[in-house]
Parts: C-alpha cells; structure tokens; sequence
C-alpha cells in the first residue's frame, strides 16, 4: 500500500520528466526550423523516443502492476518507433523501407496495450460504449477516407507496396482511435496516469495527421507533436496512479440529454456533411463509400437508441434497493399469465418477521441489508422463469407458472427455509437470523381473477402472521360469502423452530 511519503515523493518525477520532455520537444523544434546542429537536433528526437521505451519498460518492472502486460506492450510500441526514428536518421530513408517497417510495428503493440486496458477496466461487453466507439470511428475514417487516404493513393505510379504502406499508416491511427474511444467511453478510473496516456493518444493522432497533411513542410510540427507523445507516456507510467489505469469499474452512466448524445449526434452528421461538401466540388467519386458510411451510422444510432430505451425500460421495472422486479411489472406479467388457458399460475407472497424491530433496534441501514439479503437469497431459491419481485415495503413476491398447490407449497417452504437458514449483518459485526411469513394461492382454484389471487395469498401471508410466524399457509378454495368473514384455522406446514426475532 503507498504511503503518504512516498506519494509526495513521487509525482516529482513524473513531472520532471514531462517537463524533460517538453523542452526536449521544443528545444528539437528550434534546431530543426534554424537548421543548427542537425546532429543535435536527430540526437533530441531519437534519444527523447528511446528514453521513453527504456523509462515504461524499467518502470513497469519494477513495479510490476496488476495489468503489466498492457504497460510491457506500450514500451515495446515506443521501442518500435524509437528503432524506425534511428533507421530513419542513420540514412534508411527509402520508401517503403525499414524505418516504416518498425514505425508500422508499434500500431498491432499499442493496439495491444490498449486492449488489455480496456479488457480490465471494463469487463463484459458494454454494448452503449461500443456503439458510441462505433459511431465516432465510422465517421471519423469516412472523413479520413475521402480527405486523407484517397488522395494519397490517387497517384498511377505508385507500386503496390507503397501504396499499401501509404494506406497501413493512417488505417493503424483509425484502429488506435477506435480502441482509445473504447478506452475513454468505458469505465473505470480517471485517473492522473490514464489521463496522460489519453494525452499521448492525442498528440500521436495529431502528429499522424499533420505529417499525412502537410509531409515535410509540416515536419517540425508534426515532430513536436510526437515528442510530446513521449513526454506524455513516461509521465503517465511514472505516475503513481500507473498501477490503477486498469482497475476494474462500472460503465459511467450516460442518460438521455448528456452531452454525450448530443457530442454523437454532431459526429453522425459528418457523413452528409460530407457528402454535400463533395457534391459541391463536382466529385461524386466517394459517393458511394458516403453511402456505406451513413447506412452503418443509420443501424449504430438506431441500436444506440434501442439500447437506451431497454436501459430505460429496466430502470422503471427494477426496485433500485434489491434488484427485483417492481410491483408494477409484476402485476403486468400476472395479467399476462392469467390470460394463458390451461395454465395455472400460482403466487407467493412472503413478508420479513419483525421488519420494524429490525429498524427500531439497529436502524435502516441494517433494515436495506436485510432486504437485500432477502432479495438474494429469494433469487437463488426460485425456478429458472420465475419472477421475484420487490411488493412493497418488507413484502415480497413470486410469480410461479405450471404450478399446482402441493409445488406452489414445496417451492415456498423452500425458501423459507433457505431464508432461515443464513444470518445478516446488521452492523458493528452484529449478525442476526432472519425468517418470514409466507402465503400462497394458485389461479384457477382459490380464485378467478389475478387481482382475487393476489388477495388470497396476502390472506394466507397474515394468517401465517398470526399462527406464529415464519410458516407457510396456504390458501383454500373457499365460497365468495365466506371472504368477509374471518379468516378459518390456518392449514401451516410443519412448524419451525423459533428465531431471536420471534422472541424478542
């Protein structure tokens, strides 16, 4: 665990080494605009990159972080690059030739670094976050296609490996955005080193993108660029939030009106802006990749959307303390049941013993555990297609299809036993038993209707109540005249022993 000392003796050195690193970049920038000491200036740019790989690779080692794996394919990403920038300097300037065999290595590295992040930070699918990843990479290469990657293979004499090599480099910058949106949508941490790593993303993009642009007029600023590259990944893997970047977390909850939408929503409209720009200009040449490009978009809004409307649906189906189904949705899917022909349908309700003593004596933070308590153990007893829900209050209930009496009976007994059986902590280390009272009834048999149902099985719940408590009762077929009158001697099964609870 890091102390105090040592996290106050630390961020110095990831600081130094930014701040190293940028009067690095721009130091290499006024040799290069002078064109002074040109030896100077290649040893600044190669010596920043290789200090860099060195810095991540050590660091990493001697560190060795719960996901060092994604940190060790970093620094050999910048290994990669720092060998393409020496090859380059020594006089390996051909094109295609071996300086773009190591600069074109380090995009399968990082994109590997990337990945293992993304795969630790947030495991699972995430689907919200994948959409969004989509949307915003589809539009960007669409721009990048028609802007970047057709001129640059527009020209007849070029070979066939150059031409691939040309496309390889900013096809490698899409894959990296993709996994970088992945990364930065998905959850986890924001911490001061995954900032920086994103900060290193950024300024390679933007390096990438000036060179492909402006070529040799733009070198220095594309230099500064990628030197700031470096000085941004040796001050995120030196920061003492570097063995956090991976930490696991839950996806950031994104609602209808965030800003994220609204950000999507712009990025969506590129590709007809697109393609008005083109038709303006007389070249319909890209017409149809703009197509494609706005078909998938079409699809990924819509899941988007689809995606928002279920997150919303589960929202207002789902009790918020324990998980379970809402009364509401409950009481739907009992009418929908009730409507099967040739199917019984058979209704538990059980509410927790003692509840308010539970609150009155330990308070309601214990009285949330017990529910939630409940609510698991309610989950894992009940039939595959069963449906559990939260009641209301202390009460609970399960809606149970294909179910006579005698297996509506053995299924509650089950689960009170179940309940009975464990113990919750209540606070302090304090852990009580808990039990509950159980009613049952079953459609058609001891009533006609899901509404008539569900009040014989709350009759059955109450008379379990007053027969002493944590028991099952269930219902009896009885006459309409009879409901106004009380309710007869209970038929329990077989009584339990009694709990602190009870005798309290």
């Amino acid at each position: 665990m890091t102390t105090v000392r040592e996290h106050d003796a630390k961020p110095p050195v990831w600081a130094l080494f930014a701040v190293f690193g940028t009067l690095t970049a721009v130091g290499f920038v006024a040799l290069k605009t002078t064109g002074d000491v040109p030896v100077l200036a290649s040893a600044l740019y190669t010596g920043l990159a290789a200090i860099t790989a060195g810095v991540i690779l050590a660091v990493t080692h001697r560190r060795r972080p719960p996901g060092r794996r994604g940190w060790y394919l970093l620094g050999a990403s910048q290994l990669a690059y720092a060998l393409g920038d020496t090859a380059y300097l020594a006089g390996a300037r051909a094109f295609p030739g071996l300086a773009d065999v190591c600069y074109l290595m380090q995009y399968p590295l990082i994109i590997g670094a990337l990945v293992t992040f993304v795969r630790r930070r947030a495991p699972g699918w995430q689907l919200t976050t994948m959409f969004d990843a989509g949307i915003m990479a589809i539009s960007a290469g669409l721009v990048s296609w028609v802007y970047l990657i057709g001129p640059l293979t527009a020209d007849e004499g070029m070979t066939a490996t150059a031409r691939a090599v040309t496309i390889a480099y900013p096809v490698g910058d899409l894959l990296v955005l993709v996994i970088a949106l992945r990364l930065l949508l998905g959850g986890g941490a924001r911490t001061p080193s995954f900032l920086l790593l994103l900060g290193g993303l950024v300024t390679m993009a933007g390096g990438d993108t000036v060179y492909t642009l402006a070529g040799e007029t733009g070198d220095a600023w594309s230099s500064l660029l990628w030197l700031m590259t470096y000085a941004l990944f040796g001050a995120a893997v030196l920061h003492p939030s570097m063995h956090r970047i991976d930490e696991p977390g839950h996806a950031r909850p994104v609602g209808p009106a965030s800003m994220r939408l609204v950000g999507l929503g712009a990025v969506s409209l590129l590709a007809p802006v697109v393609l008005l720009v083109q038709y303006r200009r007389g070249d319909v040449s890209d017409v149809p990749v703009i197509a494609v490009a706005c078909a998938l978009l079409f699809l990924l809004v819509l899941g988007r959307m689809a995606g928002l409307v279920a997150a919303q649906h589960r929202i207002a189906v789902t009790d918020a303390l324990t998980g379970l189904t809402t009364r509401g949705a409950f009481e739907e899917r009992l009418r929908v049941e009730a409507g099967r022909r040739h199917r019984a349908v058979g209704v538990i309700l059980l509410d927790i013993d003692h509840f308010k003593h539970i609150n009155d004596s330990f308070g309601h933070p214990a009285g949330d555990r017990v529910l939630r308590d409940v609510a698991r153990r309610l989950r894992a007893s009940a039939r595959a297609g069963d449906l559990v829900a939260r009641y209301g209050g202390e009460e609970f209930a399960l809606l149970v299809s294909d179910a006579d009496e005698p297996r509506l009976a053995a299924l509650a007994e089950r689960i009170r036993r179940i309940v009975a059986a464990g113990s919750v902590d209540v606070g302090g280390g304090v852990f009580r038993g808990v039990t509950v009272s159980i009613g049952t009834a079953v459609l058609p048999g001891d009533a006609g209707t899901p509404d008539e149902l569900v009040q014989v099985a709350d009759r059955a719940l109450y008379a379990a109540k007053r027969a002493g408590r944590d028991r099952v009762v269930a219902a009896s077929h009885r006459p309409a005249a009879a409901e106004h009158e009380g309710w007869p001697e209970p038929v329990p099964l077989p009584r339990p022993r009694r709990t602190e609870f009870e005798a309290a």
